[in-house]
Formats: structure tokens, sequence, C-alpha cells
């Protein structure tokens, strides 16, 4: 298997390279412990067909954990992980891709961005085109707009343009069919306004709707909820994610994905006991199968909300358990645990499991925000035990010190942000840390 040439380097040499050499920058902005990074990782960065794509472009991984990472962040609008930038050798931005689409479907989004890029356009181009009239859009510049990663977009190529309307704009324009497709699904999920008669079409087709998979696996439920008819709309959704349950083409994550899209629209339908058995053998099914670390990651992510879904809270907490000896960000799986303790009303579980996972956490970035999940967990449910508010926010402070100036930006300040409503419950030492 071919592995990623990934640059060494800053930001900076990288981009002064790709303008040397008249080349592409490929950016991955990503964590450790983030499930949707570790299913990039397997899924995409682990597949020989996009490593061969990726010969003419250069690759840089922005860890958000490295040294100077979150103001670089701030600088280039890249928050949530993981975040894929597409840039051009003079660095402006070619496209933002979706770390949701399969490793097939990825392969094929970057090389219709690469296809734009040589015809002289970018998403910016093409989406100011596409609203303004003024010319004619290709069906590969369509495909690109419909490709784009609106959730990671920080405004970059919105502005001060409006999500919904931007959308449902787009899609009535475009002249790609598949195209209009897709941007018809954001559209109305951006709205929170559905339009059953439009979804039931696209999952008529099965090639159309193979093409939204990741749509459909992430937010399914939510286009039935927002929906009419949304008995037809489920039974019909849920046949589509039987058949990718079974698709042996699919990757482990997505299939299992599919599956609990299967049991989501099932239970909307008729909750039965067999469908729970369903779940738990899936779930034992593909963790006894999987080896490779990045996608155990992210189908243990996957197997826990399954099997919380179907009210397997027990059979979740045992594979969370389960999986802490060999996972290599088990402080992650500890904040499932503490939502695990959370939903049986056991506070002492809960602050027990947050503290354990800051303890373990690993990475600046990483344990500034594990710190605050834990102080803010003990400042609500223990808001009496200075023995433990004290030292936590002792803790705190010196991982605050230990970031440096990353501390006061991107992910690290809205993190620090969140205990501002509880300035006068905290230690004297902290409190004068932090921002107004």
């Amino acid at each position: 298997m071919a592995a990623m040439a990934w640059l060494g380097g800053t930001l900076a040499a990288a981009q002064a390279l790709a303008r040397a050499q008249q080349r592409p920058l490929f950016l991955y902005w990503g964590a450790v412990w983030c499930p949707p990074c570790n299913r990039v990782k397997a899924d995409i960065f682990g597949r020989d067909e996009f490593v061969a794509r990726t010969a003419d472009v250069l690759c840089y991984h922005l860890d958000g954990d490295r040294a100077g990472a979150q103001a670089l962040a701030a600088q280039y609008q890249l928050r949530s992980y993981p975040t894929l930038v597409l840039f051009a050798p003079d660095g402006s931005e070619i496209t933002r891709l979706p770390c949701e689409l399969d490793g097939e479907l990825f392969v094929a989004a970057f090389d219709t961005a690469l296809a734009v890029h040589r015809a002289g356009a970018s998403a910016a181009a093409a989406l100011d085109a596409a609203l303004s009239g003024n010319r004619a859009l290709s069906d590969d510049e369509w495909s690109l707009l419909s490709h784009y990663s609106w959730d990671t977009d920080e405004g970059k190529l919105l502005g001060t343009r409006q999500l919904a309307p931007t959308l449902s704009a787009l899609a009535a324009a475009s002249t790609q069919a598949d195209a209009a497709a897709r941007l018809s699904l954001h559209a109305q999920l951006a709205a929170g306004a559905g339009d059953a008669a439009a979804v039931l079409a696209i999952l008529a087709d099965a090639r159309v709707a193979r093409a939204n998979l990741d749509i459909f696996n992430n937010n399914g439920l939510g286009l039935v909820k927002i929906a009419s008819r949304r008995e037809e709309l489920a039974a019909a959704l849920g046949g589509v994610a039987a058949q990718w349950a079974d698709d042996f083409w699919l990757s482990a994550p997505d299939r299992l994905m599919a599956a609990r899209l299967q049991m989501r629209m099932a239970r909307l339908l008729a909750p039965s006991h067999s469908l729970q058995e369903q779940v738990r053998a899936r779930v034992d099914d593909v963790l006894a199968a999987s080896t490779d670390p990045y996608e155990r990651h992210t189908l243990v992510n996957t197997a826990v909300s399954a099997l919380n879904d179907a009210g397997l809270a027990a059979q979740a907490e045992q594979v969370l358990l389960a999986e802490l000896p060999r996972s290599h960000s088990p402080y992650y799986f500890m904040l499932s645990l503490a939502a695990s303790a959370k939903r049986r009303n056991d506070a002492a579980g809960v602050l027990e499991w947050y503290e354990r996972a800051w303890q373990a956490s690993v990475g600046p970035v990483t344990r500034i925000q594990w710190g605050v999940t834990y102080l803010n967990s003990l400042l609500d449910l223990a808001p009496q035990d200075a023995a433990r508010i004290g030292p936590a926010g002792d803790g705190l402070l010196a991982d605050i010190q230990g970031a440096g100036d990353d501390a006061w930006q991107q992910r690290n300040l809205s993190q620090l942000q969140k205990l501002t409503p509880k300035q006068a419950s905290l230690p004297a030492t902290l409190r004068t840390v932090l921002p107004a």
C-alpha cells in the first residue's frame, strides 16, 4: 500500500514550495483523537488511488496540537476537525472538500477540483458566476460547488451570504442534475425545511442515492424530521440504508453508519427487539474484523452511537471499556463514558471520567479542551467541592501557560470562553487570566 508524502517544516515553507514549483497544495487540518479524522486517514489517505492523485500535489498536515497551529487556523479560517483545503500555487483556495465522502467519491471530487483549477477557476469563482448569472458554469464547476464542504467553510466562501438561501439558489440554478440533487439536500438541511418528493426521487435512483451516501448517513434522520410524508420517507431511506449496510464495496465505517441509519428509520416506524439484536450483531462483527487503528477508532465511535440509539446503553459502555487499553486516544472514549454516566444520573461517574480523560489527554490544545470540560462539569455538579475545583483550576492554568500564545487562538479561545459565565466561581489565579 502506498503512503501519503507529507511535507515537513512550516506551512509557510510548504506554500513557498508550492509557488516555486507551481503545484497545488493540499492541507489536512486534524487531530489524533478526532473520529472523522481517523476515518479520513483510513478510507482516503490509506487509499492507493488517492495517493496516486497527489503525485502532482504537495500535501501538508497541520495538527491542531502543533505549536502555533491555532494561530494559523485563525488566519486561514480553520476550525472543525478535519478541514481539507486545496490551495492553488498562489495561495488562494481552490475549494474545501467534505471529509464525509467515502474514499471512491472523495477521489472523484478531488479530480474534479483539480480539473476546475486547471481550467482557471475555483469554488469562489464558480459561486460568484452562479449567483450573478454572468456566465454559464461547466458541469465540473457545478460538481465542485455541490461537493464543497459547507460545514467547514467558516465564512471563507460564503462571506456575508446566508447559507440556506445561497444553497437554495444554487440548487435551483444548477444545470447539472446530480449537482442539483446534492445541493437540494444541503439546502433543505440548512433551511430546516424538507422536500419529501425531492428526497424520495433521489432515493429512487440507486446511483444518485449512492452519490449522496455521506449526506444520508450523517443527516438522514434530520431530513426525515423536517419533511412531510415522514413514514413514506423513513421506509424508503431505511430500505436504501439496508442495501448500503450489506454493500461489501463500502468501508466498514460507512456500512456501520448505514446500519445505524437503517435502525433509526425502523425505530420511527415500528421499534422491535429483533432490531436491537441486529445492531448488536453488526457491531460485534465489524469490531471483531477491524485491525487498522484509524478505522477502528471511528468504528468504535459509530458503534457506541448505534448501540445507544438502539437502547443498548449497557452494551455501548462495555464496548468503550473494552477499547480503552488498545486505543491510541483512550481519553476521547472517556468522554463517551462520562456521557454514559450522565444518562444514568451518576454525577460521581461523570466527574471521574472527565477527570481521567483530562489527565490522560495529550497535546496542549487537547488538554485545554478536556480541562475546560472537566472544570465546567465540576462547577455544575459539585460547586461546593473546593478540594477538587482548586486543583482543577490550577491544572488548567498550567495547561494554558504551556500552550503559550496559542491559548488565546481559535479552538482554544472558544473553549476558554465557555468558562466566562462562571468567572465568579473560578479559582482566583485562573480567573485573572481568562478573557472577559
